[in-house]
């Protein structure tokens, strides 16, 4: 079992980790975070999702002190302390520490780091399970590509999924297209065996396992394509699945009513999360 965390530049047990309570993170979801998974000394797509920690802080205009070589040594170091072998790391950066106003502008004040990681069971090997997911209006900010702790549309849409005993929420917009999971990127694979999801528009977040995946997809001729397609689209699909640092690649079998695939796990889905795991341990 964790219990040493990192917050604020110390390294102390679970039960001391407190976080003022002027933190503008606590205060207006002032703060970005991400989702690292590792195992065994390596880490899933560690450059993409730090990476994209700095464009979101970036996005926000936090000033992060700390350099990516130095975050790297902080999380490394954390591993080892709590000795895990497979597991996630969760990384937030908050504005920082301020009396309560909703403008930051002429604050001077430091931003807020804090990470923790969690012991997961190494199921990578395990037998592959559909899962069950239904769809939502998507009611979010117009500004789902930062990765903000404000999640609230996407816990409440989780929830309801997990109510009615499915995985995933879907969002679908405006205009009937699907735009992604509350805490996923999502596919489909349509009788051409052409892999398809919605490009980076402004409308999801730009996803790190979504881009391995493609990436390695195309280096092994299989064809990938960025588009925008309808719900109607995803209940006829060959296969759907979903992609998110925590779940990997995972076939989707039933969306709200309708069954894919007569509700069985499509080869392709299949492959592609083999795929991932392979070609990214090669990489490493």
């Amino acid at each position: 079992m964790p219990n040493i965390s990192y917050v604020d530049g110390v390294y102390q047990n679970y039960e001391n980790s407190k976080i003022n309570i002027n933190d503008r993170g606590y205060h207006f979801g002032d703060s970005v975070y991400e989702v690292i998974l590792f195992n065994e000394g390596i880490f899933y797509d560690f450059e993409g999702h730090i990476n994209r920690l700095f464009g979101s802080l970036n996005a926000i205009n936090i000033k992060f002190h700390l350099s990516k070589i130095s975050l790297k040594i902080i999380i490394s170091n954390l591993i080892k302390i709590n000795r895990i072998s497979f597991g996630s790391v969760y990384i937030q950066v908050s504005r920082g520490i301020a009396e309560r106003n909703h403008s930051y502008k002429g604050m001077n004040i430091k931003p807020l780091l804090s990470i923790i990681v969690n012991k997961k069971l190494n199921n990578i090997n395990n037998k592959l399970n559909g899962v069950k997911a239904i769809t939502l209006d998507d009611n979010r900010w117009s500004r789902p590509d930062i990765k903000t702790t404000q999640l609230l549309p996407n816990v409440l849409a989780k929830t309801e999924a997990n109510k009615k005993g499915a995985f995933e929420g879907i969002f679908i917009d405006s205009d009937g297209y699907v735009t992604e999971g509350s805490s996923s990127n999502i596919w489909i694979i349509n009788y051409n065996n052409e892999i398809i999801t919605r490009a980076i528009d402004g409308q999801i977040l730009s996803g790190i396992t979504r881009k391995t995946v493609a990436q390695f997809a195309k280096l092994n001729g299989l064809i990938v394509k960025e588009e925008k397609f309808k719900k109607e689209e995803l209940y006829k699909s060959k296969e759907v699945f979903l992609t998110s640092a925590s779940s990997f690649v995972t076939p989707i079998i039933k969306v709200d009513d309708i069954e894919i695939n007569d509700g069985k796990i499509g080869q392709m889905s299949i492959d592609l999360r083999n795929l991932y795991f392979s070609e990214l341990h090669n990489y490493q």
